[in-house]
């Protein structure tokens, strides 16, 4: 039976650079006709100048391609990447000229600007700086959007359709097809939804790590066992047991090993219950450490000394695991003390949820909990020198603090653009806490509040598509246990505020 269809004109309008996008365009355009247009009797036709101008004269060309379609588009796509076009006689170039005239009609625009990676030898600066300005001028009225990667630029093509063209589609000739956002905070589960979350205690300075760091240890000091008693003698008129050196450059110094070694072995030994002795354990034979008497610079490096340990094989080799083993236990208690205190706390993962019919965008979300129980972010523990010193990058603070994506959920990504850079010039202590809580500012991006006895947490979700999950930009952390959470949220497109309560169960 024939019926009658509302046809909608899309103009595509890009740069050359921008090719992958344009494909994308046509897609999303034809997903979006085949699950919106069929109920709606409305169908969206895409207008490019590849494939609708035809060969005219008697004017510029720019003025042609409007007169032929442009003009009579009802609504654009424009995209920019690294080309901002060739000028026309009115505008800096063709895509700004067509963006501008359609604006002018009071027609719907969608502008993108490509976030993606580019080699610097492949940029036309002179045109990257007319982008930049162009983006400059319509930031002003905010009504550009940026993505990184095809795969965002697509979501957010087909959520920007959606929420414009469905509101133009009349059904039966009455209403428009109805769409709304349904945003709520849900729990997770081991990467799965929850209607109820629920609180963990951790156990950090049990993990499987820990564990297996202690195992490494374990085997370490097996190993400096089996290697067995050494000869040794204290007379220091003996001659040792390795060849002088011909050069009368170099000195030869014994190696002992110090108290404060033997020390931290055996606080370790004796609190894991491993039985050592010590006499044994800690000789180390004749080994000798060989110095050059005049400073010994190495060649290409700093003015730091050069050392060459000189001893029987198994002498170098229990030294070595000695040394080894002194470091890694010191380790391990810095990471023992900073879990220790992290399992003091307990956590809850929370996500934002769309469970409605429409994209949503520019999304406050608050979160309130009875006063005192939120641990905030400076009252996290602080790890030790030599943690901070072996893990220059920090990215095992993202393995503590920040969700893991999951099938259900996605990451947040709305982070500040400060990415971490690693640091190699630390000098001390101070400066080394210094990035660390960098990295954590990074990720607690909330702002914090305290009202009417409730300490309360914000912050903004850029946007988020229907039926679609994000986590919180970081796992929350508690002093003490919370039994109930309230939420409230707003939104660009949702005329009312999303209120709830949940109740927390404690696992």
């Amino acid at each position: 039976m024939a019926k009658s269809v509302t046809l909608y004109d899309l103009l595509i309008s890009c740069p050359s650079d921008v090719k992958e996008e344009l494909k994308i365009i046509n897609e999303t355009v034809n997903d979006f006709n085949r699950m919106y247009g069929h109920v709606n009797n409305a169908s969206i036709n895409t207008k490019h100048w590849s494939k609708d101008s035809y060969p005219q004269s008697g004017g510029r060309p720019q003025e042609l391609l409007n007169q032929q379609f442009v003009l009579d588009c009802d609504a654009a796509v424009a995209v920019f990447w690294t080309r901002f076009g060739t000028p026309t006689d009115e505008y800096g170039s063709g895509t700004e000229e067509e963006i501008e005239e359609l604006i002018k009609s009071g027609k719907q625009v969608f502008l993108y600007f490509s976030e993606k990676a580019i080699k610097p030898s492949d940029i036309d600066l002179e045109q990257y700086k007319k982008i930049q300005e162009f983006k400059e001028k319509y930031g002003q009225n905010n009504i550009y959007y940026t993505y990184t990667t095809l795969e965002d630029f697509k979501g957010q093509f087909l959520n920007h359709l959606s929420l414009y063209f469905l509101k133009q589609f009349v059904r039966g000739g009455e209403k428009p097809a109805k769409i709304r956002s349904n945003l709520s905070i849900k729990g997770v589960d081991n990467g799965r939804i929850s209607e109820r979350p629920y609180i963990i205690e951790t156990d950090y300075s049990n993990s499987i790590d820990m564990l297996s760091i202690k195992d490494a240890m374990t085997d370490k000091i097996s190993r400096i066992k089996q290697i067995g008693k050494l000869d040794f003698t204290s007379d220091q008129n003996e001659p040792p047991a390795y060849p002088l050196p011909s050069a009368s450059l170099f000195t030869i110094e014994r190696i002992t090993i110090n108290d404060s070694v033997k020390e931290v072995i055996n606080n370790f030994c004796r609190k894991e219950n491993i039985t050592i002795d010590e006499i044994d354990f800690y000789n180390v034979g004749h080994l000798g450490k060989q110095k050059n008497l005049y400073g010994g610079i190495t060649i290409g490096t700093s003015s730091s000394p050069s050392y060459h340990l000189v001893g029987k094989d198994e002498e170098k080799e229990k030294y070595t695991l000695l040394k080894g083993l002194n470091s890694q236990i010191k380790l391990y208690n810095e990471w023992l003390n900073y879990y220790n205190e992290l399992d003091k706390k307990c956590l809850l993962t929370l996500c934002l949820s769309n469970t409605g019919t429409q994209y949503d965008e520019d999304i406050d979300v608050k979160l309130f909990f009875k006063e005192g129980l939120l641990c905030k972010k400076g009252e996290l523990p602080i790890p030790g020198p030599s943690i901070l010193k072996h893990y220059d990058d920090l990215y095992y603070v993202y393995g503590i603090f920040k969700p893991e994506k999951s099938v259900s959920i996605q990451e947040y990504k709305d982070y500040p653009n400060t990415p971490y850079t690693p640091r190699f010039d630390w000098t001390d202590y101070e400066d080394q806490k210094e990035e660390y809580l960098e990295v954590l500012e990074e990720l607690f991006i909330y702002d914090f509040y305290n009202e009417d006895g409730f300490d309360i947490i914000s912050y903004k979700q850029k946007y988020l598509k229907h039926n679609n999950n994000v986590y919180l930009p970081s796992l929350l952390y508690f002093n003490s246990a919370p039994n109930v959470l309230r939420y409230e949220i707003s939104s660009k497109y949702s005329e009312i505020i999303f209120e709830g309560e949940l109740e927390i169960e404690h696992k």
